[in-house]
């Protein structure tokens, strides 16, 4: 992976979502950040009046608070981490996956994939992590 703060946040933020898909077979996108100290938060986003929100708004929540944050100065690092469905490398059919979105200050971002199925026992199996490039959204730009 690229920085090791980006290694960090990963690592925080995959524990919390194999550890929500354990209790409760799912989980709502959610995020971590880290301080320019390296202290990490935990983030959940909730839209008021919705208990059942699609994952696309908690997303952009998410995506707008942590830009405000980079932009302030206040963290250097941030990962959101949602469920997704893609098709690993190698692979030929679609398959769920943890995806984590992590950028950096200094200018590293990346997807991650963690591809995942449900046993006829109800644990869960992980395969492979894989990662993509991304272009960073967090840290660089005009707030919109």
């Amino acid at each position: 992976m690229a920085h090791a703060d980006l290694n960090t946040l990963f690592d925080t933020v995959v524990s919390c979502a194999k550890l929500f898909l354990s209790e409760h077979g799912e989980f709502y996108p959610f995020g971590a950040t880290m301080s320019p100290s390296g202290e990490i938060t935990n983030i959940g986003a909730a839209v008021e009046g919705d208990d059942h929100p699609p994952s696309h708004t908690l997303i952009e929540l998410m995506t707008k608070h942590f830009r405000q944050q980079a932009t302030g100065g206040q963290i250097r690092a941030a990962a959101i981490c949602y469920k997704g469905r893609t098709i690993p490398p190698g692979q030929t059919r679609k398959t769920d996956v943890i995806c984590c979105g992590l950028e950096h200050r200094s200018g590293d971002s990346i997807d991650v994939f963690v591809p995942y199925t449900r046993t006829a026992s109800g644990d869960f199996q992980y395969g492979e992590i894989f990662a993509l490039e991304r272009i960073g959204i967090l840290f660089s730009g005009p707030l919109v």
